[in-house]
């Protein structure tokens, strides 16, 4: 399944919300209906926020799910649970038990993580991003446009011609400039 927007940007408010409760009920699960409460009150004038349901929340979840496996921390969505007050059926331990996933959550540094939490979320974001594609001549006018401004140096046609094709597949100046640079060097 893809990642949307609309995940990356609900698991970044359920990241908080998990990791407050975490620090404050420790060994506590959570309801996912109190999630999306919470949420609702930290975010009143968010759309997304707003129209989120408890039914999808495992799916918006599964970001941080991903962020914890990579780095391999403490399963944090263990905390967050059904109605029933227990894990969703897609829920798999990690430690053994999920008395035991939660033991660890409680008392895990969390702090530490939050930079790295971030970049990833915004790695996430960029990579569910649709690309606009760009008209050709659009493309090179923005190339021309940071040559005079004397943001890139001048390119030889090959550089130049493969900076154009990543602008009109819909890149970042930056980020196709990183790209061309990583290329040339």
């Amino acid at each position: 399944m893809k990642t949307t927007q609309t995940d990356i940007h609900l698991a970044r408010v359920f990241y908080d919300i998990l990791l407050d409760h975490a620090r404050t009920h420790p060994g506590k699960p959570i309801r996912y209906k109190e999630v999306l409460d919470r949420a609702c009150h930290a975010h009143p004038g968010d759309a997304c926020v707003a129209g989120a349901i408890p039914v999808s929340i495992g799916r918006r979840l599964e970001v941080i799910v991903q962020f914890t496996r990579e780095h391999e921390l403490p399963p944090l969505t263990c905390i967050a649970v059904n109605e029933s007050g227990r894990p969703g059926e897609s829920y798999k331990t990690v430690l053994g038990s999920w008395d035991e996933d939660m033991e660890t959550v409680a008392r895990y540094g969390w702090s530490d993580w939050q930079g790295k939490w971030d970049l990833y979320v915004e790695t996430a974001y960029k990579v569910a991003t649709p690309l606009k594609r760009r008209r050709d001549d659009v493309a090179r006018q923005l190339v021309h446009e940071e040559y005079v401004a004397r943001r890139i140096p001048k390119l030889d046609l090959d550089a130049k011609e493969q900076l154009v094709e990543l602008l009109r597949d819909g890149l970042s100046f930056r980020d196709a400039w990183s790209e061309i640079q990583g290329l040339t060097s």
